[in-house]
């Protein structure tokens, strides 16, 4: 299983993460670290991943 948001380029980094290939630009690297990290859950519409520093969003 994959999820692909672009095609990867040069300069992007590359790191295996619990047997999975993560792919990123330094751009969005520099929003996860600040973020403190990245949470990957499963919801009742899939696989989500979240800033970790970052309350939630929500609609009213």
């Amino acid at each position: 299983m994959g999820l692909a948001l672009d095609e990867p380029k040069e300069g992007d980094e590359h790191y295996k993460v619990d047997g999975l290939e993560v792919v990123i630009d330094p751009f969005a690297l520099k929003l996860v670290k600040d973020a403190g990290g990245l949470n990957i859950t499963n919801s009742i519409f899939g696989p989500m991943a979240e800033l970790r520093g970052l309350p939630a969003a929500g609609c009213c």
